[in-house]
C-alpha cells in the first residue's frame, strides 16, 4: 500500500515538477494508515485541482512528506483532502 524512500528526491526529476501545481494533503489509506504531506498536480491550470489528481490514471502516487517520499498504490485510497498544511 505504501513505501518510504526516505529523502529521495525521485518526485522532483519529473519533468515540470518545478511548474506544477503544489497541493498539502492527507491521504487515508484502506489500512487506516494516514499520510500527511504535499503532492503535485501536473495539469494546465484550472484543471490543477485535488479532484483532477484523484482522477489520473498513475496507480502509484508520490506524497513529500516531512519525513521523505512516500509512495501509494492510488487502488488502496479511501480518502483525499486538502489541508492547510502538510
Amino acid at each position: 500500500m505504501q513505501v518510504s524512500l526516505g529523502n529521495a528526491i525521485e518526485p522532483q526529476l519529473a519533468p515540470g515538477y518545478s511548474l506544477a501545481t503544489e497541493r498539502a494533503v492527507r491521504v487515508v489509506l484502506s489500512n487506516g494508515n494516514a499520510v500527511k504531506g504535499r503532492v503535485r498536480v501536473y495539469r494546465p491550470n484550472g484543471r490543477d485541482r485535488l479532484s483532477d489528481y484523484a482522477r489520473e490514471p498513475e496507480r502509484f502516487r508520490y506524497i513529500e512528506t516531512a519525513d521523505g517520499t512516500v509512495i501509494v498504490n492510488a487502488d488502496h485510497i479511501v480518502e483525499l483532502r486538502e489541508t492547510t498544511e502538510s
